[in-house]
């Protein structure tokens, strides 16, 4: 997959190089696109990320906030636009070797917040690519009154508001129900 092989060295953290709390901004320059569900997003501006590390008894609670630009297409007519990102994130980080100690329960009710990691360090690449994932909507829209394309001959609807295609394409299997449609409106 194509969001493997997104890697940034300044978001490994050595969990040795802090005591107790390590603040810190990173910008992503290296990153040209990201893969969405839906396409292949052009990342237009470089990912900045403010990230907190608090070092706890068996644990790292870590907080950041991403903001960066990409270029998305309408769901509709298909155009480029511009979509700005700017969200949080937040996620506990704790050693695998904890994972044991707790219950079936406890790991379940912590599963979407829980990153297990082994050694002495976090690797926060996942957390960024998620985020942004997460913060692009489903049916990107150019505008909320798109009108999309014409499904017979794809003009764009948004520029040419009058159109309307000559044929009109029935399903043969409905023929002799337009035939009685149409008789019931001449009655």
């Amino acid at each position: 997959m194509f969001n493997e092989e997104l890697k940034n060295k300044n978001l490994i953290v050595e969990l040795e190089s802090f005591e107790k709390i390590l603040e810190r901004e990173i910008i992503i320059r290296n990153w040209k696109e990201i893969e969405l569900p839906s396409e292949k997003a052009k990342i237009l501006a470089p990912i900045d990320v403010n990230v907190s590390l608090e070092k706890g008894d068996s644990q790292v609670l870590v907080n950041g906030k991403i903001e960066t630009m990409v270029q998305l297409h309408c769901s509709r007519c298909l155009k480029p636009i511009e979509y700005w990102i700017d969200e949080s994130f937040e996620a506990v980080y704790m050693s695998r070797s904890f994972e044991k100690y707790l219950s079936k329960t406890e790991r379940l009710k912590t599963l979407d917040n829980l990153i297990y990691y082994d050694g002495q360090t976090i690797d926060l690449t996942n957390r960024v690519i998620e985020t942004i994932i997460l913060a692009v909507p489903e049916v990107p829209l150019c505008k909320e009154d798109c009108k999309g394309l014409c499904p017979i001959c794809g003009i764009d609807l948004n520029e040419n508001p009058e159109h309307s295609c000559e044929t009109e394409d029935i399903d043969p299997r409905f023929v002799m129900l337009k035939k009685l449609l149409d008789n019931e409106k001449s009655n």
